[in-house]
C-alpha cells in the first residue's frame, strides 16, 4: 500500500499549521527544492499491518520513507506528516514530535541513502467503515521553502473481525480466556466430586 508520488510541485504550507487540507488532492514532488544543486529526493508513505484496512479500535504504523538519489547529503530537512481525522496518533518514532496532528522530524539523508520514519496510529472508534483516512508526508529543505517531495497513502477502515466469534479487543479476548479457564475449573472439580460419591 505504498506509493511514491512525484513531477508536480507543491505549494507551500507551514508545518505548523497542516501539511494538507482535509479533503484536497495530494501534489508530490521530487527535485529542486529553493537550491538548484540541492540533491534530489524522493518520499513514499505506507500503511504497515493495514494492507487490507484497518477496524475502528486497531492500530496502523504509517511509514515515511525518505530517498535521497543525488551526490550530495540531505542536511537540516524537516519532514512533516499530517495525520487525518479519524486517526490517534499513539506513537512517534524516530525521535519525532507531535502538534496538532502534524508529526515532525529534523532529518538529513546520507547520499544514495534513506531515512526511515514511523507514527503509530490508532483508527478512531466511531469512524464509519469503508472511510478511506488519508496521511500526507511532506519533505521541505529549507523552513521557507516549498515541499521538495510529497507523498500520501490511505487506510481503509473495515468492520470489527468476528472471526471465529472472537472479540476484536485485545482487553476482552484476555477477560474472554480467563472466564473459559474458570470454567473449565469448575467443571472438572464438579466431575471429580461426582466420581468421588459415586465410589
Amino acid at each position: 500500500m505504498s506509493r511514491v508520488l512525484g513531477g508536480t510541485r507543491c505549494r507551500a504550507v507551514p508545518v505548523w499549521i497542516g501539511a494538507v487540507a482535509v479533503g484536497a488532492v495530494v501534489l508530490a514532488a521530487t527535485g529542486a527544492a529553493a537550491d538548484e544543486q540541492a540533491a534530489p529526493v524522493g518520499v513514499s508513505v505506507s500503511g504497515e499491518d493495514g494492507e487490507d484496512g484497518a477496524a475502528p479500535g486497531e492500530e496502523v504504523v504509517l511509514r515515511t520513507t525518505v530517498t535521497n538519489g543525488g551526490g550530495a547529503p540531505v542536511e537540516g530537512a524537516l519532514l512533516a506528516q499530517h495525520v487525518p481525522e479519524g486517526m490517534e496518533v499513539v506513537e512517534v518514532g524516530q525521535g519525532g514530535m507531535v502538534e496538532e496532528g502534524i508529526a515532525n522530524w529534523g532529518i538529513g539523508v546520507p547520499a544514495g541513502g534513506e531515512s526511515v520514519h514511523t507514527v503509530r496510529v490508532r483508527v478512531a472508534e466511531d469512524a464509519a467503515v469503508d472511510e478511506r483516512l488519508m496521511s500526507t508526508a511532506c519533505l521541505l529543505l529549507d523552513r521557507d521553502a516549498e515541499p521538495a517531495a510529497c507523498a500520501s497513502d490511505t487506510v481503509r477502515v473495515t468492520e470489527r473481525s468476528a472471526a471465529l466469534g472472537w472479540p476484536a479487543d485485545r482487553a476482552t479476548l484476555v477477560r474472554s480466556v480467563g472466564a473459559g479457564l474458570v470454567l473449565v475449573l469448575l467443571w472438572l472439580l464438579w466431575r471429580r466430586r461426582s466420581a468421588f460419591r459415586a465410589r
